[in-house]
């Protein structure tokens, strides 16, 4: 016989019926040639009529049999279920990632201020530029503040607007916002301050990272302003010249410089970012970094080289 199947027609073979499909009460129907060769075959029910497919060798396919089947709510929350452990996993590489990517950008940022750094000294007889210690409020004989490595206090302006940081010193070398930003870092989030005692945002929210103090001898600045800041050439190329400053505390951004026990960012776990004198940046963990904040004497945080413990010639490491 001719056999319209789903690939068009097709002799069936002996064994299957000849000539019949077998219907949904599973007896067999006979079929004639035209029918199965023109139209769709047509078995009458007591809700009305419905069509029946064919397949390989005139098996036939109830309507039941070819409907689409719905997720059950067991399999939507097993599905829901392993989704979210696919999603516990991966969210700490994710978060991994953003925080290496963010390190990586945190060292390149200073290795180019440090160039910057450089460049200042090489052009200003190798002095090294004022770090804003102490909101860069202290004056010069004619009344204005000093400009200083990341800013210049605007007169008659108050809060974070007052800091210009284009007319920071080493503006005309890096001329990019984002190079004195942590990628991870929101400079004008709120925080609580055990200093102010309230939530408040930082003073300054120009930069994520802060010079050493060291290089104006502290508080020394303040008491005599008129001392210029050391020469590039007075630091040991493994002197710590800044640091990503630690953003628990608002207090610590009141301006452009900080005292070692003020610390390093957390944010980048077990350890924060910094750039020595010799214009490299790399990682330091916490632990060293309490170690050598912690020290009495003169070492790479403490490295005034005015005073014999590289500290505040009249306070010594103690912060004020």
């Amino acid at each position: 016989m001719l056999f319209l199947g789903p690939f068009g027609n097709q002799e069936m073979s002996e064994g299957w019926g000849k000539n019949k499909a077998i219907g949904p009460d599973g007896e067999f129907r006979s079929q004639n040639r035209e029918t199965i060769r023109c139209r769709r075959c047509l078995y009458e029910s007591e809700s009305g009529t419905f069509p029946y497919k064919w397949g390989v060798a005139g098996v036939y396919l109830g309507k039941g049999m070819n409907s689409k089947r719905a997720f059950t709510l067991i399999e939507l929350l097993v599905v829901i279920a392993i989704i979210a452990i696919l999603a516990a996993l991966l969210l700490p590489v994710f978060s991994r990632a953003k925080n290496n990517a963010g390190k990586v950008t945190d060292l390149n940022n200073l290795k180019q201020i440090m160039l910057a750094v450089h460049l200042y000294a090489g052009d200003n007889n190798d002095v090294l530029p004022e770090p804003n210690w102490d909101q860069g409020s202290a004056t010069m004989d004619d009344g204005k503040s000093h400009p200083g490595w990341l800013y210049t206090v605007a007169a008659g302006v108050s809060g974070p607007q007052r800091f210009n940081l284009e007319k920071g010193l080493l503006w005309p070398t890096l001329r990019a916002p984002k190079v004195y930003v942590c990628p991870n870092d929101d400079p004008t989030e709120t925080r609580y301050s055990n200093v102010f005692g309230a939530n408040v945002q930082r003073e300054q929210q120009l930069s994520s990272y802060a010079m050493n103090g060291a290089v104006v001898g502290y508080m020394q600045f303040n008491r005599h302003p008129e001392i210029p800041p050391v020469k590039l050439a007075s630091m040991l190329p493994t002197d710590c010249a800044f640091w990503e400053t630690d953003e628990s505390e608002p207090f610590y951004f009141n301006d452009g410089a900080n005292y070692p026990p003020e610390g390093v960012s957390a944010r980048h776990s077990q350890g924060g970012v910094q750039a020595v004198f010799d214009t490299s940046a790399n990682f330091v963990r916490f632990d060293q970094w309490k170690q050598e904040q912690e020290y009495t004497g003169k070492n790479r945080l403490w490295c005034y080289p005015l005073a014999a413990d590289g500290g505040d010639p009249e306070t010594g490491h103690a912060m004020q």
